[in-house]
């Protein structure tokens, strides 16, 4: 039986080249230019910072929005309707649940903050012209891929000269101000307390556990644009020697989704490269490292308690014994300071991922028709349901993500100005050329190689 949503979910994992007798106009390259640009600031600018007084400013802020201007300028972008409606109710419901806070004199609360929210995530309104997307979509994602191939050969270096007697320096940070890098990330750490070996972070991302991230992501494309054997494998050990296990969750979404896409056989052959690599990394001394990384969540203060388990926690405390909070939440920013003030106490950071920050600060009011405006963002006119699925968990789940615009902004990037949503764009500029079918049915043809 075939349905509306069966007929939008791409036929094969493999995002294609666009057909050859698309028209690729002038100012489809010039967005080219424009998207590749913005990319590579997600990749190797995202640790600079603009000044604002004692304050700062992730530079991919105002980049991208200068991006989006420029794109809107030359007639790149168009208003996606169906978003705006959705951004606008979603700004409208956190503005009244901030003012409920404002108006019961709750501690820890930020007008910047909810500023900073209407702001970050004016560009999704946004999105290409269908035309413009198809051509687009799997050039960008190419050099997406072959950027963080670069990142990974950066994190696979800076790791490996530490095993040859290189002592590890933070090279950026000798290079740029101190005030134009971003504070408060732990961009530098050893791989177990009190070891001269220091996670890779390839130089030029916010921690390990981004470029662990990223390298993932990259690695998904990678698989998704049916690369060369030798980046992936290049990927994979890359997302090794973050030390971080972030990446590797997002890779095991990501593969499951695969699993589901492409059936059993997939499956078997998942798994035996992953048993392989188990088995490499346990003749190695790294494995006592991964082994206790894999054990850590449940020992409060460890890295992957202070990301999986104390802010829900935290914020479960927070909310449960005030209903108006649990409706309203406690205020934006409230999250922020309560993370300074547990570094302050502990020395730590805990990291409030973007679902805890967005409930606790919004409440289910404000935080559900957030969610209303992010999730179809990332899921709606897909052209990768894997893709899809892989942005979403990195965004949700891994990074405190609500208000980093190197987190939310990949996924714009990568994902949602590319959605062919039949009810949100309206292409007054189709461009098709003679004897193509109709826009609406192009809309419902398999995406991926056949």
């Amino acid at each position: 039986m075939t349905t509306a949503l069966t007929m939008r979910i791409p036929r094969t994992w493999v995002i294609s080249e666009p057909d050859d007798t698309a028209t690729v106009t002038a100012a489809d390259r010039q967005a080219l230019r424009v998207l590749t640009l913005l990319l590579f600031g997600e990749v190797f600018l995202q640790r600079l910072a603009v000044p604002v007084g004692a304050a700062q400013v992730p530079v991919m802020l105002p980049v991208v929005l200068l991006g989006t201007a420029v794109l809107l300028l030359h007639r790149g972008l168009e208003v996606n309707v169906g978003r705006t409606r959705a951004y606008l109710v979603a700004m409208a419901a956190c503005t009244g649940s901030a003012l409920v806070a404002f108006s019961r004199d709750l501690p820890d609360n930020s007008l910047t903050s909810l500023l900073l929210l209407v702001v970050t995530y004016a560009p999704f309104c946004f999105g290409l012209h269908a035309a413009t997307s198809s051509a687009l979509l799997p050039r960008i994602l190419d050099r997406f891929s072959l950027m963080t191939v670069a990142l990974a050969g950066l994190g696979v270096a800076q790791f490996g000269l530490q095993l040859v007697g290189w002592r590890y320096s933070d090279l950026l940070a000798d290079v740029v101000p101190h005030n134009l890098l971003m504070r408060n990330f732990n961009t530098s750490y050893p791989v177990r307390y009190g070891s001269a070996l220091y996670k890779a972070n390839g130089f030029v991302c916010l921690e390990p556990s981004f470029c662990s991230q990223f390298l993932a992501v990259g690695l998904v494309v990678s698989m998704l644009r049916d690369a060369a054997w030798w980046r992936l494998l290049l990927l994979v050990v890359a997302v090794l020697v973050t030390v971080s296990g972030t990446g590797v969750v997002l890779l095991g979404a990501a593969l499951l989704l695969l699993a589901v896409h492409k059936g059993l056989r997939f499956a078997v052959t998942a798994l035996a490269g992953i048993a392989l690599v188990v088995t490499v990394v346990s003749f190695t001394p790294a494995a006592g490292i991964f082994t206790a990384r894999a054990t850590e969540a449940s020992a409060h203060g460890s890295s992957g308690s202070l990301r999986f388990v104390e802010p829900y926690t935290r914020t479960f405390d927070r909310l449960g014994g005030d209903p108006t909070t649990v409706l309203f939440g406690a205020g934006p920013g409230w999250s922020d300071r309560d993370a300074q003030r547990f570094r302050h106490g502990t020395g730590k950071p805990l990291n409030y991922a973007m679902l805890p920050k967005l409930v606790l600060e919004y409440g289910l009011v404000g935080g559900g028709c957030f969610l209303f405006l992010v999730g179809p963002a990332f899921v709606r006119g897909s052209p990768s349901f894997v893709l899809s699925g892989a942005m979403l968990v990195f965004y949700t789940v891994l990074s405190s993500s609500l208000l980093n615009p190197v987190v939310v902004y990949l996924g714009l990037l990568l994902l949602t100005w590319y959605s062919r949503d039949a009810n949100g764009l309206h292409d007054r500029d189709d461009r098709r050329v003679a004897g193509s079918p109709p826009r609406q049915a192009r809309q419902c043809l398999p995406v991926g190689r056949t």
